[in-house]
């Protein structure tokens, strides 16, 4: 299968009332809680990260990739991740990935800073709308309408996250009503796009609580349109995040006792 533009995860939303423009950071407290639900969680990270790509003709698969990447803490309390499975159309091609993309660490930006990097499934590639340093950038308006999110009554929330020289995000996030732990966010796009050949990209991201109160990213699915010269084609992309692992704060994360979630 042929590979698509890289994926960054919001159509535009229609704003059918005026936004407050966030100079400060928002003070709705059903949307603090969640920002702190958030910044309490920020250390754990998906042992397991399964990324399955579609190409959809007449909304059915044509071509699938289906790739496979395991975490785990390294000796500097690094993330260091690796490629255990990759199918092709349905082919093991593991082994041949393997050798162009080896076991890696994460980059030194994305160390100390939580679940910032891309691969952890809640930034949505910039975009997470509940992480504490880009409330100033955020703007909301409630949605009319509640929903339920996995049997969980939820608040609506339309947002704007504004990345100064970088993408603007819209999105609904829906956060549970009475604890405001943050379920969904919905629908987010981006403008601009990040790749010229992409004509649209709208992401799904669904999270997920533990029996003891852990917030973990569940996963994630974008749909997208490619235009490569005269062909256009539409994508889906299905990630899933499990077997996640916590990250030591300021320690070697190799020496954490930090217990897996329940």
């Amino acid at each position: 299968m042929k590979s698509l533009p890289a994926i960054a995860p919001v159509s535009a939303l229609l704003w059918l009332a005026p936004v407050v423009l966030a100079a400060d950071p928002p003070q709705d407290p059903l949307w603090r809680k969640a920002v702190t639900i958030a910044a309490a969680n920020s250390d754990w990270v998906p042992g397991l990260t399964i990324t399955r790509s579609e190409v959809l003709f007449r909304g059915k698969p044509e071509g699938t990739h289906e790739f496979w990447q395991r975490s785990k803490p390294g000796p500097k309390g690094e993330v260091v991740t690796e490629t255990v499975k990759v199918l092709e159309d349905g082919k093991d091609v593991t082994k041949e990935e393997k050798l162009e993309t080896p076991a890696k660490p994460e980059k030194k930006a994305d160390k100390g800073k939580g679940k910032k990097s891309a691969g952890d499934g809640k930034s949505g590639g910039g975009g997470n709308p509940f992480d504490p340093d880009v409330q100033d950038r955020v703007s909301l308006k409630p949605a009319h309408q509640p929903k339920v999110v996995e049997g969980r009554d939820c608040a609506g929330y339309q947002f704007e996250l504004k990345n100064a020289g970088g993408p603007l995000f819209r999105g609904t996030a829906w956060l549970e009503k009475q604890t405001g732990v943050p379920l969904e966010v919905e629908n987010m796009t981006m403008d601009p796009l990040p790749d010229k050949r992409l004509k649209s990209l709208v992401m799904t991201t669904r999270y997920d609580t533990t029996t003891n109160g852990t917030w973990l990213v569940k996963s994630n699915v974008t749909l997208t349109t490619v235009s490569v010269l005269l062909l256009k084609a539409n994508a889906r992309t299905t990630i899933t995040f499990s077997e996640h692992w916590k990250k030591a704060a300021g320690t070697n994360a190799m020496g954490s006792s930090a217990a897996p979630p329940q």
